[in-house]
């Protein structure tokens, strides 16, 4: 199975987004390995879009992506130290800033043995090698 990040599913559905066909292309390949799924940040993060109703939701509906409702406090404990890793990482490097659903979504993905589809592969890979990322 295989967890799709937000800028993956943004930049598909953006006809004017430099990275669509990629996005789109990676999303079809994906598919073809297994179930699809977001995690409930991604889903506040799309549902947040003002494409929700007319572009995202009926993607979400049409494709069967499903939302892994899940987050267990052992799953919140763990995005919050690798975010705290992370700030330490990124004071003391390049690393660019993020924020609390970068890491909620990868440690959805590592709770749920989830691979994840992200064009942010080097932001995840800082702070949780284990999960298994694949880039558009």
């Amino acid at each position: 199975m295989i967890s799709l990040d937000t800028n993956v599913v943004l930049s598909a559905l953006d006809n004017s987004d430099m990275q669509q066909a990629r996005a789109q292309r990676a999303i079809l390949q994906a598919a073809g390995r297994g179930l699809l799924l977001i995690s409930p940040p991604v889903y506040a993060e799309l549902r947040a879009s003002e494409f929700w109703e007319g572009q995202i939701k009926p993607f979400l509906r049409s494709t069967g992506i499903r939302v892994a409702w899940e987050m267990p406090e052992a799953l919140w404990e763990r995005a919050g130290e690798a975010l705290g890793r992370y700030a330490r990482l990124r004071r003391a490097g390049q690393l660019p800033r993020r924020i609390l659903a970068d890491f909620l979504i990868a440690a959805h993905a590592e709770h749920h043995h989830l691979a994840v589809l992200t064009f942010d592969a080097t932001v995840y890979r800082a702070v949780f090698p284990q999960v298994e990322l694949l880039e558009p």
